[in-house]
């Protein structure tokens, strides 16, 4: 799966549902289990499971048959059991003849005649039908939605597989497969493997026969039909299929046109080519995940197709989702952890080969950018420091999504760092082949790389991979003129406690003096020390950890002439990065600025002129709001959106007719809605006439309207309600109903008619209008919203553990509302537990509270940005 760009939403149930973990663990002291944290001891292995599917057009039931083949692996097996959830079974067979069987809430339970043997095979054929709400998905044409393509989509992991099939729903065990699906006749499906046959049925329909004959686990196990074209491809003989919602065909080429140069690349570099009998990617609608790496049939979201007008404007496409999921197929499809503790084995390895796509296609500097925000994105999500990335301390699997995917991709990147390419990757090869077709644990890895290189990592992993936390680093120096040395003062200022300790590490410093540049490598392992680095005169710039190699966080105070200089002069892209965001705490200094400015016109990477621009956005004042005009002829669209966003931080109201121009005649849509949130944000005189033209305005994916709306919401003009209301009624397109909505939470707060509004949105069928108007009423913080929210929880019809979030919504309106104060905590506190204690557990959950308030505002600030611009 994808978390970067899968979803806004995925990462805001997820670390809601860390907090929540938190407090229900203050007050009851144990929580259960969703996702199983240890693999389970299996009383079979599944040889093949085949599977047949009856769907038909506007049905959201549906029948189905599954035969397993298998083989029982201990003595003494007297029944066979089937996760199975919310399915009615109608009859059973084994071994072909009529079989009882019972049913509990989550299992189907048939007895064997005898007690088995290790060894023994049976064969177990199951008929049933369900309306599922996971796992198996309806999207269907509605009255206000007449001309949507139909489709029928799985979603397996973690754990919903059995909402669809009774089966073996956890990944340590790996089966052949068979997806048969009978759908009506204009239709097209696409399953794991390759396709046998499509066989016309008497009535019309038509069956479909996909076959996977590598085994595979069972959460990766797929079927999505529909209303879709495709596009047909190959790379190396091997079918490549490009599948879209009808209506979505011009969308395919700027969207997949780099497919088949990624299973180039990460074929040739690993050694290993692609494994699959054929790659396919589907594009579906409302889909609960950003991307979903189903062996050899990825499923998409929508939201991530380009539109041809917009490729331009998009910097890198869809490449970051497309390149995640593809390197899926060799890390977690090909080789699958064991359990959801060492997910990172597939999460880690998917960040990390997304980004170095980026190296290898776009340039160095556009992966070195990616990980240093990936940083900086890592550090504010303040609950995973103390967490280690292989952990089974969760109740969902992505509990700590943070670090299964971002701290497992810089631990990559750090390892390859430490091995060079060669090592790394021979590392990488020696670990696909020796696990090929198998379930891994973090161990795994580490034997593999030894075997492979005959480096020992075994530290590497303690310190990165079975421990918490990153180091924090005090630097500081002096230069000795006499001795012709700089001092570096390093401290290690993390609290060590818990899993958190003293990090052990090579260091890269490197010093720039009159003669040029020098760098020393030094090894870091004690809270205090001291390096003294030879060199031949004082220094202009001192970097610790060049280029920014390292998983940490630095306070490394420095003079402005200093940063200036390395701002000018650093060699990679996160120094230059470093520089900027410092200097953007140095207020009334004009050299400042104009170093500032010539770095957001003339700095060579983009992502450098980003961060200059808002390092003077922070700074503010009539000279730096002339150094970010001067940028605005910048030559690419994702450089001048942020200037123009950074203009309406400033207090200048001659601003207004250049953002009215630009939000009317520039080139780029993503830099005219961008100009129409700035006007919202300097509260303009003319920004509401001109946010109300702006919404009729036609442009590709109503980019031009989605923003004024959701604008409407920073201007904070009343009258915009009526508007807004409009747009975000059932029969407009979905993304604009979405903007309306983050638009109007915001505004008229006595006016419960908006409360209202959103409350009926809850009851669609719609996720991401569901859980746009979810956030709307947490925020708006009207009380009339808790009794719908607490119905919305009571009805189970929930997915992809949203429950929490909605918990934590609802915590957050009583509290703001006078309900649920902290003080009748003690109420639910352990019976007997002594007073001190329930002290403790308040000023946790004071701490918690704080904690969620950071993590809604970082939320928020991405919610805005991915308003204007996709990616």
């Amino acid at each position: 799966m994808n978390l970067t760009t899968r979803s806004l939403v995925r990462l805001k149930m997820k670390v809601a549902a860390v907090l929540l973990l938190a407090l229900a663990v203050c007050f009851v002291g144990v929580a259960g289990w969703a996702d199983e944290p240890y693999a389970r001891s299996r009383d079979y292995d599944l040889q093949n499971v085949r599977t047949h599917l009856w769907l038909a057009a506007g049905q959201r039931s549906f029948g189905g048959e599954v035969t397993h083949t298998l083989t029982l692996l201990r003595d003494g097996v007297s029944e066979l059991q089937f996760d199975s959830v919310d399915l009615k079974i109608e009859s059973v067979t084994l071994d072909g003849k009529s079989a009882k069987f019972s049913t509990t809430a989550e299992k189907l339970i048939v007895p064997l005649v005898v007690p088995g043997k290790r060894g023994d095979k049976h064969e177990v054929d199951i008929r049933y039908s369900g309306s599922p709400k996971k796992g198996l998905y309806f999207v269907f044409p509605d009255k206000y939605y007449p001309d949507r393509p139909s489709e029928v989509w799985t979603q397996g992991e973690s754990e919903d597989t059995r909402y669809y099939i009774p089966i073996y729903d956890y990944p340590n065990d790996r089966t052949t497969s068979e997806m048969i699906l009978t759908v009506p006749g204009t239709w097209i499906t696409v399953s794991n493997g390759s396709l046998v046959g499509i066989k016309k049925e008497a009535g019309g329909d038509k069956t479909w026969d996909w076959k996977q004959s590598e085994p595979l686990s069972t959460y990766l196990i797929s079927a999505v039909a529909g209303d879709f074209v495709e596009k047909k491809d190959n790379w190396r003989g091997i079918p490549v299929r490009y599948v879209v919602p009808r209506g979505d065909e011009s969308k395919i080429e700027p969207t997949f046109e780099r497919t088949r140069e990624m299973m180039d690349l990460f074929s040739t570099k690993l050694g290993v080519p692609y494994p699959w009998a054929q790659y396919a990617q589907t594009s579906v609608d409302d889909f609960v995940e950003g991307g979903m790496e189903n062996t050899s049939a990825t499923t998409l979201t929508t939201h991530g197709l380009v539109h041809p007008a917009l490729a331009p404007e998009d910097r890198i496409g869809s490449d970051d989702l497309d390149s995640h999921e593809l390197s899926h197929q060799w890390f977690g499809d090909l080789v699958t952890c064991k359990d959801w503790s060492n997910l990172w084995l597939n999460e880690g390895f998917a960040t990390f080969f997304e980004h170095y796509w980026l190296e290898q296609h776009y340039g160095k500097d556009e992966a070195d950018y990616e990980f240093w925000r990936d940083q900086s994105r890592w550090f504010e999500e303040k609950n995973l420091y103390s967490v280690p990335i292989m952990n089974r301390n969760f109740t969902d699997s992505l509990d700590y999504a943070g670090n299964i995917y971002t701290k497992g991709g810089w631990a990559l990147r750090m390892l390859r760092a430490q091995l060079g390419d060669e090592d790394f990757f021979r590392g990488l090869h020696g670990y696909l082949e020796a696990n090929r077709n198998q379930n891994v644990v973090s161990a795994d890895l580490a034997k593999s790389i030894e075997k492979a290189t005959s480096r020992n990592v075994d530290q590497f992993f303690h310190q990165w991979i079975y421990r918490a936390g990153a180091p924090e680093f005090d630097i500081h120096y002096t230069y000795d003129a006499a001795a012709h040395a700089v001092n570096l003062k390093v401290e290690q200022t993390q609290k060590v406690e818990g899993l958190v300790g003293l990090f052990d590490l090579p260091v890269q410093v490197e010093i720039a003096t009159a003669s040029g540049n020098k760098t020393f490598p030094i090894h870091v392992s004690k809270q205090n020390e001291t390096f003294s680095l030879p060199v031949d005169g004082p220094p202009f710039m001192v970097l610790f950890d060049k280029g920014d190699k390292i998983l940490k966080s630095v306070n490394f105070p420095k003079d402005p002439v200093e940063l200036m200089y390395q701002l000018r002069n650093a060699e990679t892209a996160p120094d230059r990065a470093d520089a900027a965001v410092a200097l953007a705490e140095v207020k009334d200094n004009p050299e400042v600025i104009a170093a500032l400015g010539a770095s957001a016109v003339h700095d060579p990477f983009w992502g450098v002129r980003n961060e200059a621009l808002r390092a003077l956005g922070r700074i503010g004042g009539p000279s730096a709001e002339k150094q970010v005009l001067t940028a605005l002829a910048n030559e690419h669209p994702w450089v001048r959106e942020v200037a123009v966003s950074e203009l309406g931080k400033f207090d200048d109201d001659a601003l207004a007719a250049k953002l009215e121009d630009i939000a009317a005649n520039d080139k780029a849509y993503r830099v005219r809605a961008a100009a129409l949130e700035s006007l919202a944000e300097l509260h303009a005189p003319n920004a509401y006439a001109i946010l109300a033209s702006a919404v009729k305005i036609e442009s590709p994916d109503d980019l031009i309207r989605n923003g004024a709306l959701h604008a409407f919401g920073t201007l904070g003009d009343d009258r915009a309600v009526p508007l807004l209301l409009d747009w975000s009624a059932r029969g407009k397109p979905f993304e604009t109903r979405q903007a309306a909505i983050r638009g109007i939470y915001q505004l008229d707060k006595n006016n419960h008619a908006i409360t209202q509004a959103l409350i009926s949105y809850l009851q669609e069928p719609y996720f991401d209008i569901k859980f746009a108007a979810l956030f709307a009423l947490g925020r708006r913080g009207d009380p009339a919203a808790i009794g719908p929210l607490e119905d919305l929880l009571k009805s189970n019809d929930l997915s992809l553990g949203s429950a929490p979030y909605v918990e934590m919504e609802i915590a957050a309106l009583k509290r703001k509302n006078g309900e649920g104060q902290p003080a009748k905590a003690a109420q639910v506190a352990p019976e007997g537990a002594p007073a001190e204690n329930q002290d403790a557990v308040l000023n946790d959950l004071k701490k918690l509270e704080q904690e969620v308030g950071e993590i809604n505002e970082r939320l928020e600030k991405i919610e805005s940005q991915l308003a204007t611009s996709r990616k």
